[in-house]
């Protein structure tokens, strides 16, 4: 099964059992899903990564945003220290990866170049 499946359906089960506890007088779930939704964005970045079979730049960014989003809801800090470790976060994940992605390159050019002493 693939991951998105799967998380599509922990997500669908979430909201059932929120339905169900809001209609037993448990819980309100427009509150709980209000506060609570940026986890599915938190579970879906990660669920894609195994899927990739490494750590992706775009599943870290999704992670960031929704980690992120998760802490403005839950309100554990101010809005704009929020946004501004988000912005720096995702900064900073693109220029390693910007520095990765060239050393991967270089490795693999150097590899393959006649002048390199691959061929002869």
């Amino acid at each position: 099964m693939k991951p998105s499946a799967i998380w599509i359906a922990i997500v669908l089960l979430a909201l059932g059992v929120c339905g169900i506890l809001d209609v037993a007088g448990v819980v309100a779930s427009s509150q709980t899903i209000g506060q609570w939704w940026p986890l599915a964005v938190i579970g879906w970045a990660i669920a894609e990564m195994p899927a990739e079979r490494r750590v992706t730049l775009g599943g870290v960014i999704c992670a960031a945003i929704g980690l992120t989003l998760l802490a403005d809801a839950q309100a554990w800090a101010s809005g704009a220290l929020l946004w501004s470790s988000l912005a720096f976060t995702i900064g900073l994940a693109l220029l390693v990866g910007a520095a990765l992605s060239r050393e991967d390159q270089a490795g693999g050019e150097d590899s393959r170049s006649p002048i390199g002493g691959g061929a002869s």
